[in-house]
């Protein structure tokens, strides 16, 4: 139980840190990230991750992992739709725009890592109720043969 929690919230702190790298550039709030902002990133996110896996029973955190896996990916995608507005000059960046290269690699990186090493079909076909097994046919009795003379 300890690992579970504390894999998940790693994880969410490492998302958290990874969203504070993603707004930098932006200039929402006043945030100049420092060297430990970009270090607590990638490994909160794949610390946490490593604890959840660890975790007793993990064939039933998967979906939680898998959850965690896409919030990644889904912060990747802001990375990459961030990057794309200022290539495009429809938005300034007010700083680097390294910062979201490096979110986008990280991000990316272990969220298709994370999320690859799932079986989908197989997680939501245990998920779902088994169904009733049907009633047997009774079997047919065997052919005798007859002794050939």
């Amino acid at each position: 139980m300890a690992l579970l929690l504390f894999g998940s919230l790693l994880m969410v702190f490492g998302l958290l840190a990874g969203c504070l790298l993603l707004i930098a550039p932006l200039g929402i709030i006043e945030i100049t990230p420092g060297i430990g902002l970009w270090l607590l990133f990638p490994a909160f996110s794949i610390g946490g991750y490593i604890l959840l896996t660890l975790a007793p029973h993990f064939a039933k955190l998967r979906v939680l992992t898998l959850f965690l896996s896409s919030l990644l990916l889904l912060l990747a995608a802001a990375a990459a739709a961030e990057i794309m507005l200022y290539a495009s000059t429809l938005m300034q960046p007010t700083g680097s725009t390294l910062i979201l290269w490096y979110v986008l690699m990280i991000a990316g990186g272990l969220g298709v890592v994370a999320t690859g090493a799932f079986d989908i079909k197989k997680l939501f076909s245990k998920l779902r109720r088994p169904k009733a097994a049907a009633p047997s046919t009774p079997a047919a009795p065997p052919i005798s043969q007859k002794p050939k003379h």
